[in-house]
């Protein structure tokens, strides 16, 4: 009985000792996220935006804070867009509600930081870009 079981043990530990390992050097190597990966940040493409605020208004957090304007031909555009990392569910309502397909996750999982202003992401109109 015990010699046939050391042998079974035996035998699973030199085939893991000589198989490839499934580890990864997490800061060297990086596993990729797949499609409908949710737990990135939230980017926001600022040419699509039309500033309908439905993303706003979807948040059941209040996590996204929309702040509009008129431009000089009558027409609404966005001059702020604040997304509140800390208090994002990640329930994906404010993607859904967008009709321009604006708002979109990153494929960033590493979100960490010492404070917690660093994690509201604020974009301006006048920047140009998201972030």
């Amino acid at each position: 009985m015990y010699g046939i079981g050391l042998l079974k043990g035996l035998s699973v530990t030199l085939r893991r000792c000589f198989s490839k390992p499934n580890t990864v050097e997490y800061p060297e190597e990086r596993l990729p996220v797949g499609p409908m990966f949710r737990g990135g940040c939230i980017d926001l493409n600022l040419d699509k935006c039309i500033a309908c605020g439905l993303c706003a208004m979807a948040c059941p957090n209040s996590a996204i804070d929309l702040t509009t304007e008129k431009s000089e031909s009558g027409k609404k555009v966005m001059a702020r867009y604040f997304h509140r990392l800390p208090v994002c569910m990640y329930c994906n309502y404010c993607i859904e509600a967008c009709p321009t397909q604006a708002i979109h996750w990153t494929q960033n999982y590493e979100m960490s930081a010492l404070q917690h202003a660093d994690l509201i992401i604020d974009c301006m109109a006048g920047k140009g870009g998201s972030r």
